[in-house]
Formats: structure tokens, C-alpha cells, sequence
């Protein structure tokens, strides 16, 4: 007997495979679709700080921080403004009422400030947690890296004050000094979602104009947080996910071996449909099955850095042997 139960966040889940926030959470009968097809959890579509902030300022156009963020401001004032609060709420209490597995809120964030009063809502809503998605440019050359990631852990304890649920922050690889800043952080939360996907742009050169590049990520992709999860296990003081690139079982193995609690899929899913969740965990099956594994914890981290005979293999030595083909 297979057993695929894991704990992430405090919570159960009986498959490790979450839907990372996105249309296919976007509504209650999104959910039960994704509860139905054996998700682990769900994280709800986010909701964007500025359209919670948009709603604080009453309709008072000037007191929105858009002002200071003019794409933000145009967005949320043409498409996200219209109740977005009360409807994000109603989401979450409707999902909870017709599924019985975890239902995450999402909360796209750049800054600490009143929107921080939302996760409260969200709690009594009746979410299971909180996800914070986070992701600072550090595009401001008067702005340092430190300041950008004091933002990181103000928001991460002034939303950790205001609820009991538990409080995930997805981060992206960009920092300096990404263990420590990373260690530090997870003092903060319960846990930390690695990596979160960016806006990636291209050039029209025809038409002179700024274009999205490739808004799903590709396999290829899980080795950022392949590696970065494998460092840090361990070494964190909470749990870990794995995102993007992740597109099959073999992807999910990968990411429970190198030490995370769960992992968040998205991309494979709307290139394939919502039926393809069950490909992916008869793949983890029949691996787990070959193995001689029956539980996730029989295997969880064994090809983590801590423990590991050749340590120094996570590290730049590897660089080394690619670069002067040395073996």
C-alpha cells in the first residue's frame, strides 16, 4: 500500500501535489475540479496588495499606491478594483464548503502596510493558511539589497502577528546571499515556497514594443530550486515547497528527495489539462513502488546536502569540473 500523505505547514495533505496559484484556483468550482482530481491543496488566485489597498482608500483615486506604481495603478483601476476584497473572501468560504483538503489564500505583495490587516479577513474566511508571493525589483539603483530584504521579513512578521494560521512566503532566487537571507526568513514563517515565477519580457524588434516571453516554465527550470531546496534542508527552521519546473513524477520525486514537503504545479497542468494531476502521481507511485518506498518519509530528503557524503557536489566544485572538463 502506497501511502503519498505528507505535512506541509502543520497541515495534511494526502498527496503532496498542491495547485500553485493561479486560473485554475481562480473560483470554488475551480477548486473542487482540482480537489477532484487528487490535489494535495489548492492556493487560491492571488490577490494583489493594490487591490486591497484600492479598496482601504474608499474610491479616493489619490491615495492609491499606484499612484507610485503606475502600471499597478492602471491595472487595479480598469480590472481589479470592483470588490475585490469581499469577492476573494467569498471564494475562500465557498471552497472550503465544497472540498475537504487545503484551501491556501494567495497575497501578491511588495510591501508591509494596512493591506497586512486582509490575512485576518482571510483566516475568519476560513483559509487554511496564508501564502505570501512576494517579489521586490531590485530595479531602484538607490535602493541596497539589504533594505529590499528588510521589506522580506516586515511583511512576513507583521501578516505572521495577524493570524494563527500558518504563513508560507514564496520567494524568489535573487538575493545575494540567498542561504543566510533564506535561514533568517524562515524564523519568520512556516514556510518557504521556492521559487516563485517572474514576468520574463521580450522585444517585438518589428513593432519596437515590449512583449511577455513564455508565461509557463519549462522543465528544465526545476534545477534552480532543486539545488537551492537540497542546501536548505535541514538547515530551514520550517518547511519547504518546491516550484516551477515541475512538469511530471519524476520532477515531484526529485523535489521530495532533495528535502521539500510538498510541491506546487501549475504549467504542466494547463499545457495538459487537470487529468494530467493523475499522471504525475501514478508516476510518484510506481517510482515509490520500485523502490521499495511506501511512505513519502521513507525518502524525504535523502539526497539533501546536509548528510551527504560529497557535500562540496552542491557547490562550486561541480562548476569546476564542467568548466575544465576535469572527472
Amino acid at each position: 500500500m502506497i501511502d503519498l500523505r505528507t505535512r506541509y505547514l502543520g497541515l495534511e495533505l494526502r498527496t503532496p501535489v498542491i495547485v500553485a496559484a493561479s486560473g485554475l484556483t481562480r473560483s470554488a468550482d475551480a477548486v473542487k475540479e482540482c480537489a477532484a482530481a487528487d490535489a494535495g491543496a489548492v492556493v487560491l488566485k492571488s490577490i494583489f496588495e493594490e487591490q486591497i489597498e484600492a479598496e482601504l482608500a474608499s474610491g479616493e483615486d489619490a491615495h492609491l499606491p499606484g499612484r507610485q506604481l503606475p502600471e499597478a495603478y492602471d491595472f487595479i483601476k480598469n480590472h481589479g478594483r470592483d470588490q475585490a476584497v469581499e469577492k476573494y473572501l467569498e471564494t475562500i468560504a465557498e471552497a472550503r464548503a465544497v472540498v475537504d483538503i487545503p484551501v491556501i489564500a494567495s497575497i501578491h505583495c511588495v510591501s508591509a502596510g494596512n493591506w497586512t490587516h486582509f490575512a485576518r479577513k482571510a483566516q475568519d474566511a476560513g483559509a487554511s493558511a496564508i501564502e505570501l508571493n512576494v517579489f521586490i525589483p531590485p530595479m531602484d539603483a538607490r535602493r541596497t539589497g539589504a533594505e529590499i530584504e528588510r521589506t522580506y521579513f516586515d511583511i512576513a512578521r507583521e501578516v505572521h502577528h495577524a493570524v494563527s494560521i500558518p504563513v508560507a512566503m514564496k520567494i524568489g532566487p535573487y538575493f545575494s546571499g540567498l542561504s543566510n537571507f533564506a535561514v533568517n526568513l524562515s524564523k519568520e514563517v512556516d514556510a518557504l515556497v521556492l521559487f516563485n515565477r517572474f514576468f520574463r519580457l521580450d522585444f517585438d524588434i518589428d513593432r519596437m514594443t515590449l512583449v511577455p516571453a513564455s508565461m509557463l516554465s519549462d522543465p528544465s527550470e526545476i534545477e534552480m530550486p532543486l539545488r537551492w531546496i537540497s542546501v536548505l534542508s535541514g538547515r530551514v527552521h520550517g518547511d519547504l515547497a518546491a516550484s516551477t519546473g515541475i512538469h511530471d513524477g519524476r520532477g515531484v520525486v526529485k523535489a521530495l528527495l532533495a528535502g521539500a514537503n510538498a510541491v506546487q504545479v501549475c504549467s504542466a497542468l494547463y499545457e495538459n489539462g487537470l487529468w494530467y494531476l493523475a499522471k504525475i502521481l501514478a508516476e510518484l507511485r510506481a517510482w515509490m513502488e520500485s523502490q521499495g518506498f511506501s511512505s513519502i518519509d521513507e525518502f524525504r530528503g535523502k539526497m539533501r546536502q546536509l548528510g551527504s557524503s560529497d557535500p562540496s557536489s552542491y557547490e562550486r566544485v561541480q562548476f569546476m569540473k564542467i568548466s575544465t572538463g576535469i572527472e
